[in-house]
């Protein structure tokens, strides 16, 4: 049973009348007393409260043959925007969106801001993002800046492959723009994105291999970061002593052997020149024996990776997000044949369905659940 103040009590219902609605719409008041357990009273009241914040709109009676037709009720998914940022080393991504990830909008550069521009220049972007959405009643209510590297407390920590270690983006950010402003790891907001948007598992892992190699963690429908913010950053277990030096400090770390930036650096110099994802994927499909080499190393690692991700956490499902996976969606299941250990009878791994988008929306994910208080 739970105790406490009538307030208290009152701002949970509230929560939970607001997720029903979120989870279950279109959906009528008996409906939602019903599945709550809350006497009808109760949730008209709340029903009303939200609707006069216009959290929550009438939109039409249910179609029943008997009796009165109850109204059904929806989240008003555009009373507010927020927007995302994917900040990797190579792009800055923009992507602005409703309380529900729809009506978005996304803008891409080319990442060559320093330690000292980087802020100003996200603050010009976000400005002409934010002046560009649709009307709302309540406008820009959250920013989310995506970190390739790791994050504690709103704070950008460890940041191996670009110059923005220990920057102030949120206090400046939201100084500024006067509303919450969240810094998350890539990795996090990827996992959140897949399981919020596309795969509903309540154990999953997202595995994202970029510069680095990140892994997402949902348990029991709950983010894992860890105490200090270090969960999920498998690219730096050791899989070779005494091996290639990594960012972290430790030697032949996983990522210094099958992210996408050191798999390309070794094509790279085999071939005599950059070689970026788009032109690796133009080589594989030519069937270029360097790039065909390139991809036999990628199923080995992540194999060795997922093997081993598998053990300890023995997931429902592991998304897999990369260039490489994304372009060639079979190589999955390549990977999955080459787990040889009995966990392999128990892996379900697949290719993101959200690609690209998975750490945006999850930002947007992030910003409209702060900004809803759920």
């Amino acid at each position: 049973m739970i105790t406490g103040s009538k307030e208290l009590i009152r701002d949970m219902n509230t929560q939970l009348v607001l997720r029903s609605i979120m989870a279950d719409a279109p959906v009528s008041r008996a409906s939602i007393a019903q599945k709550l357990g809350l006497t009808k009273a109760t949730v008209s009241t709340i029903v009303q409260l939200l609707l006069d914040r216009k959290f929550v709109l009438e939109i039409g009676s249910d179609d029943t043959k008997r009796g009165r037709k109850p109204i059904l009720l929806a989240l008003n998914k555009s009373c507010a925007f927020s927007i995302s940022v994917d900040l990797s080393a190579d792009y800055i991504t923009l992507f602005s969106a409703n309380l529900m990830g729809e009506n978005c909008a996304v803008k891409q550069v080319e990442n060559h801001y320093d330690q000292s521009s980087i802020i100003l220049s996200l603050m010009h972007m976000i400005e002409e993002m934010r002046d560009s959405l649709p009307s709302s009643v309540y406008g820009l209510v959250g920013i989310c800046i995506g970190i390739h590297g790791v994050v504690h407390k709103n704070h950008p920590v460890f940041v191996p492959y670009s110059p923005y270690q220990d920057l102030d983006f949120s206090g400046i950010l939201e100084k500024h723009f006067r509303i919450p402003v969240l810094v998350e790891n890539e990795a996090n907001l990827s996992v959140l994105g897949e399981w919020a948007y596309s795969f509903h598992a309540k154990n999953m892992l997202s595995i994202s291999v970029h510069d680095g190699i990140g892994v997402g963690i949902i348990m029991n429908n709950q983010l894992i970061t860890g105490q200090d913010g270090y969960a999920g950053e498998f690219g730096h277990t050791i899989i070779s002593i005494d091996g290639r030096p990594c960012p972290c400090g430790n030697l032949g770390c996983l990522e210094q052997y099958g992210s996408e930036r050191a798999l390309l650096k070794e094509l790279s110099a085999a071939k005599g020149c950059k070689i970026t994802p788009e032109h690796f994927t133009h080589l594989y499909r030519k069937k270029d024996v360097d790039a065909l080499q390139t991809m036999d190393l990628f199923i080995k690692y992540m194999s060795v990776a997922i093997s081993n991700l598998l053990t300890t956490f023995n997931p429902e499902i592991i998304v897999i997000n990369s260039s490489f996976t994304m372009n060639f969606p079979d190589k999955a299941q390549d990977i999955h044949m080459n787990i040889h250990n009995r966990m392999g009878e128990y892996c379900n791994l697949t290719p993101s369905g959200l690609q690209d988008t998975a750490i945006l929306l999850g930002g947007i994910y992030l910003c409209s659940h702060k900004f809803l208080g759920v």
